[in-house]
């Protein structure tokens, strides 16, 4: 498509770019945003905001940010945010497209709208998430959708899955994956060995990534690590990092008699650097989540050279391919196993980093951002 002089107006929904709460959606818009300004000088980009940004680098020049009362952290106050304050700041930009990352829509939007909708987990665990946020999810996904002039989700599992629960033409949605950040790499031999002497008094160690969440699994996670030290002389600790999205004091009460829990801890959220240092020193990664849109710790841990344990449900198989070890995530025996292997098979633990690696490749934000540009083009009038 050739543009007249007149430069494209493009608003995206970047409210979940929050520094040190940034889960995987957060860091989609982000990447997604950066990338498309970057790639094209010449279109003109509007951040929305919902509280004052806290960006660390200098804007590109095609960028305007904007802040949108109010901060929209309740259900309420998302609906207010998405069909008052959106659409009022779209109709005084004359915007031409509006991209919203973040699994909803501008219902009253006056322009085009791109939704991006990740998974629709709630619809398979509604009871994984606060009653309220769960309903209004199951309310109001069908008319995101319908509003949307395009879908883009993540992984061809969530592609089916709306497909099949919403009745969605195949047509009206596109898969674009996301990316591993630049931060993400091996690492030498003397800045893993500090990271694990502070981390993990030296030892290597088994790694959990993600946001404390039931479907992360992580009680059946510490069952089948506390398994694996009864049947082993294997001494390596329990790393767990991600930020309590819910309250679960199961977690607590399941710890507590714990014969292993001086040896399993809880970092909080990481910040980027952190975050690659503890990643890249692990021995391995433990992604047994029972579902997934994606599954992005992943890829991080294949572009770190850090082999993976993931379950082989939901997008995980396809995102890991070959390149990991996939078990169930509900039977421990499995868990176990595999545990065993690449403590005992260095061979094993060797090809799997290397196919690793070449996984990692794959998912490359400048290519995601190029896909998300063609599909911007057709929606954009002359």
């Amino acid at each position: 498509m050739i543009f007249t002089e007149r430069k494209p107006i493009i608003a995206i929904n970047t409210r979940h770019w929050i520094p040190n709460k940034m889960e995987g959606i957060g860091r989609f818009a982000m990447n997604i945003a950066i990338e498309l300004c970057c790639q094209h000088p010449k279109a003109e980009f509007h951040w929305f905001f919902d509280r004052k940004p806290q960006i660390e680098f200098s804007l590109p020049k095609n960028v305007k940010t904007h802040v949108l009362y109010p901060p929209a952290r309740t259900i309420k106050l998302i609906k207010f945010w998405n069909n008052v304050s959106v659409p009022y700041v779209l109709k005084k930009i004359s915007a031409d497209i509006y991209i919203s990352p973040d699994n909803m829509n501008s219902l009253k939007a006056p322009c085009p709208t791109i939704s991006v909708i990740h998974d629709i987990n709630f619809e398979h665990f509604p009871y994984d998430l606060p009653a309220k946020i769960s309903e209004f999810y199951h309310k109001y996904t069908p008319a995101f959708i319908d509003k949307a002039i395009h879908v883009i989700t993540v992984s061809n599992f969530s592609k089916t899955d709306i497909i099949q629960h919403y009745n969605v033409s195949p047509e009206k949605i596109s898969i674009i994956h996301n990316g591993v950040a630049g931060h993400f790499k091996p690492l030498n031999s003397q800045l893993i060995s500090d990271t694990r002497f502070r981390y993990s008094n030296g030892k290597p160690y088994f790694f959990v990534l993600g946001s404390i969440h039931p479907r992360k699994n992580l009680i059946k996670t510490i069952e089948s690590y506390t398994a694996f030290r009864n049947k082993t002389n294997n001494d390596f600790p329990l790393v767990i990092s991600g930020r309590e999205l819910f309250s679960n004091k199961n977690i607590g009460l399941f710890l507590k008699n714990n014969p292993y829990k001086n040896d399993i801890s809880f970092t909080g959220y990481l910040d980027d650097k952190t975050l690659a240092n503890v990643l890249g020193s692990a021995f391995s990664l433990l992604y047994l989540s029972v579902f997934e849109g994606f599954g992005v710790p992943i890829i991080e841990a294949f572009a770190s050279n850090v082999p993976v344990i993931a379950s082989n449900v939901s997008s995980i198989p396809e995102v890991a391919s070959d390149a990991a070890l996939l078990v169930s995530p509900h039977d421990t025996k499995s868990i176990v196993e595999a545990m065993n292997k690449l403590v005992f098979d260095d061979k094993a633990r060797t090809q799997l980093c290397e196919k690793g690696l070449r996984q990692a490749n794959l998912y490359k934000w400048e290519k995601n951002a190029e896909k998300f540009w063609e599909i911007i083009k057709k929606y954009i009038s002359n």
